[in-house]
């Protein structure tokens, strides 16, 4: 039994992080310009106080833990919480070349899925986990794990409320970028 709850979870994770991704219809192109790391600071400017990631990942992370192809990245910028064994919130934001949106978007999908296996096995703040966004528009991709840490002790529908206020915040903020 735990194991169908269990994977029904996890189906509705990917079809919750499906359903936020973006694409538009003008040849997989956007009319965003801006680095990778543009976006990100953009980003960070827009989440303010919600935004807690502080320590910028590595080559080595990208292709080894997330499993990206760096090749076939025009650029990147990437952050996590420098307490990630606490805190799993994370930034990362990929300018990919034609064709490796989805590769990419799979593989970041791959990382959140280890994340929130993670947090499910401590039971620590898996609600705001949860609230992950994983976006594809155009050629850009994001992986968002960002906002307050709510109250542990609160009950599960007071985290799930906070943390579904904290990810519209990061929906405004990359809203405010692409404008979709």
């Amino acid at each position: 039994m735990k194991r169908v709850i269990t994977l029904l979870l996890s189906l509705m994770l990917v079809l919750s992080l499906a359903a936020c991704g973006n694409s538009n219809n003008n040849g997989g192109k956007t009319e965003v310009t801006l680095t990778a790391a543009e976006v990100l600071d953009s980003l960070k400017k827009s989440l303010g106080e919600s935004y807690t990631s502080d320590t910028a990942e590595t080559e080595d992370r990208m292709t080894g833990y997330w499993g990206l192809d760096l090749s076939q990245v025009e650029s990147w910028a990437a952050e996590t919480n420098s307490n990630s064994s606490l805190n799993s919130d994370c930034a990362i934001i990929l300018k990919v070349k034609d064709g490796y949106a989805n590769t990419a978007a799979a593989a970041l999908q791959k990382g959140f899925d280890q994340i929130v296996s993670y947090n499910r096995m401590y039971d620590m703040d898996l609600q705001r986990v949860l609230q992950g966004r994983l976006y594809i528009n155009g050629n850009y991709v994001a992986l968002i794990i960002e906002g307050q840490q709510g109250d542990w002790q609160a009950s599960a529908e007071d985290q799930a409320k906070f943390a579904a206020e904290e990810a519209a915040k990061v929906d405004e903020a990359w809203k405010a970028v692409f404008g979709a």
